[in-house]
């Protein structure tokens, strides 16, 4: 993987000497492992690096530098700013205001669509998460990874390729992940706290949610919902409650997920995922989002069971042969 605005990226890191890095809100690994594998990178070289988020979603606690995430300071000015894993100001919220107080801004993203609102905008679409992205350029450029660097961008890897079962977690992206072990990346703090340490709570929950699911289309769709009395009950926030769209997405005969997240009494958010050939990103356009072909998501400004009565008649309207696979009859 290569893109050529690498070499002025390099050269504006080289020049600057005071660096802030943030990302989107709702933060997931591949963001927050973007932040940090990045920020401790170039800190490594002796930069002043402030690491960016008012959010510190606690299932993320384990990554390396997360106690270095810092809440925005909207009056600091920088050399350079770096904008990761989103392409749109919208979405960076209170971390905009550094789009204009920095003399340099750079983005790194892998999201099919990117307002291109920096100086130099580094998207690769069909690379596995910005961690890939910015893993691949650091490797290229000649920067020395340090361990605790590596395993971040390891996380963000393997968190939003899905354990590298999407599409997009082609050879290159697994070399890549190899490159970053060699490095020092541990895998297996990631797969502990990632995979292996559930918190009984959520797994309660994932089962009342799937109890309740409807299906659609012969089963081919499934709609969920959470709300905010759910997280309460089961002490979850949404961040960790995000999940449960991916184990309905595993369930037998599902093509496509969606899972209607209650943000307040009039605002909502979907979220979406496909298992084999479904472009999900089409109808998150559909609703003013976006995203990629197996994973996206919007949000809208509806009650929760009006947002789900919207998707619930999309796909009772869709076209029945978009849910089929290719070379299926129906």
């Amino acid at each position: 993987m290569t893109h050529p605005t690498w070499p002025r990226i390099t050269q504006a890191i080289h020049e600057a000497e005071t660096i802030a890095i943030s990302g989107h809100v709702n933060p997931d690994g591949d963001c927050l492992g973007s932040i940090l594998g990045l920020g401790l990178t170039l800190e490594s070289l002796g930069k002043k690096v402030d690491m960016i988020h008012n959010e510190r979603p606690r299932h993320l606690a384990y990554l390396p530098g997360f106690d270095r995430l810092q809440a925005l300071n909207p009056n600091k000015s920088y050399d350079l700013f770096v904008m990761v894993d989103l392409g749109d100001r919208d979405r960076l919220k209170d971390s905009a205001v550094l789009l204009d107080r920095a003399q340099m801004t750079v983005n790194f993203d892998h999201h099919q669509v990117n307002e291109g609102v920096c100086d130099l905008v580094c998207q690769v679409k069909d690379a596995s998460s910005t961690c890939e992205l910015l893993g691949a350029y650091l490797i290229d450029q000649g920067f020395s990874i340090p361990a605790p660097a590596a395993t971040a961008l390891f996380a963000g890897i393997t968190t939003d390729s899905n354990r590298f079962m999407y599409d997009t977690a082609r050879a290159r992206c697994l070399r890549l992940a190899a490159d970053l072990i060699d490095r020092g990346a541990d895998p297996g703090l990631v797969y502990l706290h990632e995979y292996q340490s559930v918190d009984p709570r959520l797994f309660a929950f994932k089962g009342a949610v799937v109890d309740r699911a409807t299906f659609l289309r012969d089963g081919r769709v499934v709609l969920a919902t959470v709300s905010q009395e759910d997280l309460a009950h089961y002490s979850i926030t949404m961040g960790e409650a995000e999940g449960v769209v991916d184990v309905l997405r595993n369930l037998d005969g599902v093509e496509v997920a969606c899972l209607v997240k209650e943000m307040g009494e009039k605002s909502s958010k979907f979220s979406f995922r496909s298992k084999r050939f479904f472009n999900v990103e089409e109808v998150a356009r559909s609703f003013g989002g976006g995203g990629h072909i197996k994973a996206a998501g919007a949000s809208l400004s509806l009650p929760k069971n009006q947002s789900l009565d919207q998707i619930k008649t999309y796909f009772e309207e869709l076209d029945p042969t978009a849910l089929l696979a290719p070379g299926e009859e129906g």
